[in-house]
């Protein structure tokens, strides 16, 4: 669904954003019950009757069931879920497994991805589970180190000059003739990080926590916990959805600072 223009898209069509270049969403879904977790499945796949398709083969390597500790912040009990504990070190497994696992499904024999290291290194190491091509574009200042996890993963990846956005620009010019699977633009990407509402009902004894604390680079999490709980709430399984608190560096902050150009 185009959020922007209304319009809306089936689901076996393999676009990722819609004919006026807008992101996409996946309509809203009704949840699941606790009857419907996969208990046999240890990573996120248990809960992949979530899903709105149904994905024969998932594309895993072990993704989601991170541990969640308990620990007291100040004078305040709190608990940590540690996502790098995922397969490549990052939050992105969860929206790489199902992004990916759905490309390869519908036979996409190649794609390409921009990101300044955690995503691209992510969507380097499905894609070689998947058997899948990738390459990875990144700004010429890369981390070595995220180059080299993303090259270790079999994945084609190409320094761009400039910064991020011109890393991006250049992505969609390619994307005309190899499939962008994006993390910050394929819909089916926050259907994966939205395992992790899932994840903490069911971590919670199936409730929901008071408030979720998280940051944001371009908001995947945010917006997936967002769709996860609000699924959760649609199908009778909470009571209210948790506050969802955000952060983002000083020094890379676009939603801080668009959130607070809106004024009072």
């Amino acid at each position: 669904m185009d959020e922007r223009s209304g319009a809306r898209y089936p689901l076996t069509d393999p676009r990722w954003c819609g004919d006026d270049g807008a992101p996409l969403t996946v309509s809203p879904l009704p949840g699941i019950t606790r009857d419907d977790v996969d208990t046999g499945t240890r990573s996120l796949w248990r809960y992949r009757a979530a899903l709105p398709v149904d994905i024969a083969a998932p594309v895993s390597l072990g993704e989601g069931c991170t541990p969640l500790v308990e620990k007291v912040w100040g004078e305040v009990p709190v608990r940590f879920k540690l996502e790098w504990f995922s397969p490549t070190g990052s939050f992105k497994d969860r929206g790489t497994s199902v992004m990916i696992s759905l490309l390869a499904q519908r036979g996409v024999p190649e794609v390409i991805e921009d990101s300044s290291g955690n995503g691209g290194a992510s969507v380097a190491a499905y894609c070689a589970a998947a058997g899948i091509r990738a390459t990875i574009l990144a700004p010429e200042a890369t981390s070595p180190a995220k180059v080299l996890q993303s090259r270790a993963y079999g994945a084609r990846v190409e320094l761009v000059p400039g910064d991020r956005d011109a890393t991006a620009a250049e992505a969609l010019r390619r994307s005309e003739r190899t499939y962008y699977a994006s993390h910050n633009w394929h819909p089916f990407f926050l259907q994966g990080t939205k395992t992790l509402a899932y994840e903490l009902w069911e971590d919670l004894g199936f409730a929901a926590p008071d408030n979720v604390v998280t940051v944001a680079g371009a908001g995947s999490t945010v917006l997936g916990c967002d769709i996860g709980f609000s699924e959760l709430l649609a199908s009778g399984q909470i009571r209210r959805r948790p506050r969802l608190l955000v952060a983002q560096p000083a020094n890379c902050a676009p939603i801080h600072a668009a959130f607070h150009a809106q004024g009072p």
